[in-house]
């Protein structure tokens, strides 16, 4: 089954390139990597221009909007299975095959496991806690990395165009054609936000957004356009 790997890239000039190095890697061979950028005002488009291979395909787009960079993504993509995954999330080795054998029958949504880029004690153990909701069914998000079936994607519309929770939405939507799963494999990502703002901030941040979830307005969020 051929898989489209779509990396929605905003300003991400300093992550990209590690994202694809990752992705080259990879054992497995029948997929795409579809890069879009989108209102980038930095040389994310230049990298992903150096980086390509016959595998790639790079747009450019001049709205930034992680939602409809994937949804442009998608409409763009020749693969029979989605996997939308950030411009600053790394695959470990192997993952593709693992995404390909677990992604069976009757599940319709999934994610990974997750690590973090860096080994400091309080990062293992926020990305554990994440690992942990996940897998338990506790919450059913992402990790960094959403797979799903193309059709499944076209069928309920794609992302919302909302900043944040895009990941939690359309997986509700999904869900309505199989279950969530969470694959065997992890991907490693950037611990960026947590650097910037502290776990205090950011968990502050992911409750009051998880309360917009089901009391507010999700169109209306702080979160910057990065991913």
């Amino acid at each position: 089954m051929k898989i489209s790997i779509i990396i929605p890239a905003h300003n991400e000039e300093a992550y990209l390139e590690n994202t694809l190095e990752s992705i080259k890697k990879q054992d497995f061979s029948d997929y795409e990597t579809v890069v879009v950028c989108n209102g980038c005002t930095d040389k994310t488009e230049d990298v992903a221009n150096r980086c390509w291979n016959d595998k790639m395909k790079v747009f450019s787009i001049p709205e930034a909007n992680v939602s409809v960079a994937r949804n442009f993504g998608a409409k763009n993509s020749s693969g029979k299975l989605l996997l939308f995954l950030d411009a600053d999330t790394l695959l470990k080795e192997g993952a593709l095959n693992k995404i390909v054998e677990e992604f069976k029958e009757g599940v319709s949504v999934a994610t990974t496991k997750v690590e973090p880029d860096k080994k400091l004690f309080k990062y293992r153990l926020a990305m554990g806690f994440k690992n942990f909701y996940n897998s338990s069914g506790l919450y059913e998000g992402c990790s960094g990395a959403l797979i799903c079936k193309k059709d499944d994607f076209h069928s309920v519309g794609g992302y919302p165009e909302i900043k944040v929770k895009e990941h939690r939405k359309l997986t509700i939507a999904l869900k309505k054609f199989g279950e969530y799963s969470v694959v065997g494999t992890s991907v490693i990502t950037s611990m960026r936000r947590f650097d910037e703002w502290g776990l205090g901030k950011a968990t502050g941040f992911w409750i009051k957004e998880w309360a917009k979830n089901y009391f507010g307005d999700l169109k209306k969020s702080d979160y910057e356009k990065i991913r």
